[in-house]
């Protein structure tokens, strides 16, 4: 239940008398004093969203929108849903924190001496938990800054305790004043329709009383701390002071999207203490000549796709599951009956292993501005896998290699080029980065590097081995291609995946050396394994040091490993990659993807030159994606679920080629591999 509260008339005042106290408020002054220093206010609503915030209901906020600096707000602490506590807390400690395992727990009251209800349970979550955070990072890194952080509700005075967890006003010497931070909780909005929109007119009141009464130079930041009540989603920010734009930061690399965490990270820079012990960073605004109007719109379908993606996500992936098992059943009962996979099976299987890929490139149309942006997303998703699989189809015709090709090239475009312009198609979508989640906001994740790695050695395998007047000029264009790939699959500011490129290359190595004749001996290979850990370490290191909040993924985990944080780290890849094992929908494409593979082994089953190299190279990438990722099962499972019905596919165009009946149907295909 949530604790009771004076009623938002009486907090609106309240608040006002408060930043009196706090100094918020400018006191009168003679002509020509010197400024005040420049004062925050940031008032919190756990469950807050870009959805909510209109012209009629919420003025204020429309207004303060409509002026200052937006963005989503990923507010992801420990679990999937972060509380109104767990908001404050990670506010508080600026690293993801919450509070112990079980129902949300309201903020209640603070005791006559300042401290705050519950701070030894909070502490304790933090300990158990694995980020390292420390609740009064923010009110205690403030205080030795000279300054404070003064609470204004029971939420905001989470935020605002120290370490040992009492507020300002309990803590300065002789009851002095001057907080130049001021936290204001503005309530946890219900999820009942007409409370929620009561609640939110409270809010807005709030907020205009505030505005109101603070210094004009003092910034007035709104903010979703947490999900609350409400559903899981991206929550609103804004920032005013500055100039109107997309509020973004280093850590999420995405204009128009910020973590909680940042805004611990802000709050200390506008006041010079240092935040490098944080895993936000500052929050920068980036100012936009459009309107102002476009901005909140987009927000807001970005807020729509996110909330659609994270519903239908579970049923696409499911459905997928089974779908590939289904295959895998039909293709092994017709591989043991005919010694091949052939006809419709082969077709079905390419369509199945082009969902993944087609599931990015649906973000290239606005299906979540449909009155049902659900069914719009699987109407696009079925149309662009109908488009995929007809091209693949049409190119079998011409090569036996045709449909290996067509995906590989189409998922090193897709994603190769979505990496290269932002990550925009892999942001909000079903195989990549989830806001609401946090885990990575740019770059390559898992699902997207089992692709993109398969296609890439696909296409490394199909110029390898091309019959060519000059062989080594193949060989060289191959490595050129793979070399390329690496580099914009791990280089921090592209695809900023550390445990990528060891896979790709060791992958890309076997296949290059099987097509050149090459024997891999035992010194060979880990001479190989010595050379990727040694570029892997320098890249890293590189990226390192560089200025914290010019650092990637790969320099914040040197940085991790420095500060002694590694068995944390180790300990969470651990537990995700075990959470990972009982996974349904992968446990389903594994098992099912091996008893094919062992069924075909058994029924002497072999795919060309080609198909061979590329299943031994990512067979390569699977195992050591698998060991160094902390969701590495998804890794063999993805590469299997695109690469088998390729290979099976090129099996069955050489068998209809080579038949005697229907050799006429093998006329034509000009390229060949060995």
């Amino acid at each position: 239940m949530i604790a009771s509260r004076p009623s938002r008339p009486v907090l609106g005042w309240l608040v006002v008398a408060a930043l009196a106290v706090l100094g918020v408020i400018a006191p009168a002054g003679v002509a020509g004093a010197q400024e005040p220093p420049r004062a925050v206010v940031l008032v919190g609503a756990p469950g807050l969203s870009w959805t909510d915030i209109d012209a009629v209901t919420t003025p204020t906020l429309h207004g303060l929108a409509l002026a200052g600096g937006v963005a989503s707000l990923t507010v992801r602490a420990v679990r999937s849903r972060s509380c109104a506590v767990d908001g404050w807390l990670t506010l508080s400690a600026g690293r993801r924190a919450a509070d112990l395992v079980g129902p949300c727990r309201a903020p209640q009251g603070v005791a006559a001496d300042g401290a705050v209800p519950h701070w030894e349970d909070y502490l304790t979550a933090a300990d158990a938990d694995s980020y390292g955070a420390v609740p009064g990072t923010l009110a205690s890194s403030l205080l030795d800054a000279g300054t404070c952080v003064g609470a204004v509700g029971p939420g905001a005075a989470i935020g605002a305790a120290d370490v040992t967890g009492r507020t300002a006003t309990s803590t300065l010497p002789d009851g002095a004043v001057g907080c130049r931070v001021t936290l204001v909780d503005g309530g946890i909005l219900p999820v009942d329709p007409v409370a929620r929109t009561a609640a939110l007119r409270a809010l807005d009141t709030t907020t205009a009383q505030v505005l109101g009464a603070a210094d004009p130079r003092t910034r007035i930041v709104v903010a979703g701390v947490g999900d609350g009540l409400s559903a899981v989603r991206p929550r609103a920010l804004i920032i005013t002071g500055d100039h109107s734009g997309w509020l973004t930061s280093p850590s999420t690399r995405q204009p128009g999207l910020v973590q909680l965490q940042d805004l611990t990270a802000t709050l200390l820079d506008w006041e010079g203490a240092s935040a490098s012990e944080l895993t936000g960073r500052p929050v920068t605004v980036t100012a936009d000549g459009g309107p102002a109007s476009d901005r909140i719109a987009e927000l807001q379908g970005f807020e729509v796709r996110s909330s659609t993606l994270r519903s239908v996500s579970p049923q696409v992936t499911g459905w997928l599951a089974a779908a590939f098992a289904a295959w895998c059943f039909v293709a092994g009962v017709v591989l043991r009956r005919r010694g091949v996979i052939s006809g419709r099976v082969t077709l079905a299987g390419v369509a199945v292993a082009s969902v993944p890929l087609s599931t990015f490139a649906a973000n290239l149309v606005p299906w979540w501005r449909a009155p049902a942006p659900a069914l719009a997303f699987v109407a696009v998703l079925a149309a662009v896998v109908a488009v995929v699989t007809t091209l693949a189809a049409l190119a079998r015709r011409r090569w036996h290699l045709g449909a290996l090709v067509v995906l590989s090239v189409l998922t090193l475009l897709v994603l190769g080029g979505d990496v290269l312009t932002g990550s925009g198609l892999q942001l909000a979508s079903v195989f990549g980065q989830n806001p609401t989640v946090g885990g990575r906001f740019y770059g390559v994740g898992n699902t997207s590097y089992a692709l993109y790695g398969v296609a890439l050695l696909g296409v490394v395998g199909v110029l390898a081995t091309a019959r060519a007047r000059t062989p080594h000029r193949s060989l060289a264009l191959s490595a050129l291609v793979l070399l390329a790939a690496i580099v914009i699959e791990g280089a921090p500011s592209l695809g900023a995946d550390f445990g990528g490129p060891p896979g790709l290359l060791l992958g890309g190595l076997v296949v290059l050396a099987g097509s050149s004749g090459v024997r891999l001996t035992p010194r060979r290979v880990l001479g190989a394994l010595v050379g990727v850990a040694a570029v892997t370490t320098v890249v890293a290191v590189l990226d390192w040091l560089r200025a914290p909040a010019a650092r990637t993924h790969l320099g914040e985990f040197v940085e991790t490993v420095l500060h002694g944080d590694l068995a944390d780290v180790i300990g969470r890849k651990v537990s995700q990659n075990l959470a990972n094992l009982t996974s349904p929908p992968l446990l389903t494409v594994s098992v099912a993807a091996l008893a094919l593979v062992l069924l075909a082994r058994h029924t002497g089953w072999r795919p060309s030159s080609a198909g061979s190299l590329v299943l031994r190279g990512s067979a390569v990438l699977a195992a050591v994606g698998f060991a160094v990722n902390d969701s590495g099962l998804v890794i063999p499972a993805y590469a299997a679920l695109m690469l088998l019905p390729l290979l099976a596919a090129d099996t069955a165009a050489r068998h209809l080629a080579a038949t005697p009946l229907r050799g006429v149907e093998g006329r034509g295909r000009g390229v060949s591999a060995r």
